[in-house]
């Protein structure tokens, strides 16, 4: 079987993940900076604004990790330029 020689021009994102994907999304902004670039995702601002949007405790927890999941993929792909 061939592989494609390019990246799909679309992709699917599970149900489940949505949420996630919106709240990354929102998160965009919210990056901070070292002297080498982006470093990190401010965690203090998503969980403030997730209690002021009524997310669970609970939620909040698990949303927190997705994203991290999420920045380490986007900062490995942004560094190294592939993701892992």
């Amino acid at each position: 079987m061939e592989e494609p020689d390019e990246e799909p021009d679309s992709f699917g994102i599970l149900p489940e993940n949505i949420e996630a994907l919106n709240w990354f999304l929102l998160m965009q902004t919210q990056w901070r900076v070292g002297m080498n670039g982006l470093t990190g995702m401010d965690y203090g601002v998503f969980l403030q604004w997730a209690k002021e949007e009524g997310v669970k405790r609970l939620d909040r927890v698990w949303l927190l990790g997705d994203l991290r999941m999420m920045e380490r993929e986007f900062l490995n792909s942004l560094y190294s330029g592939t993701a892992s």
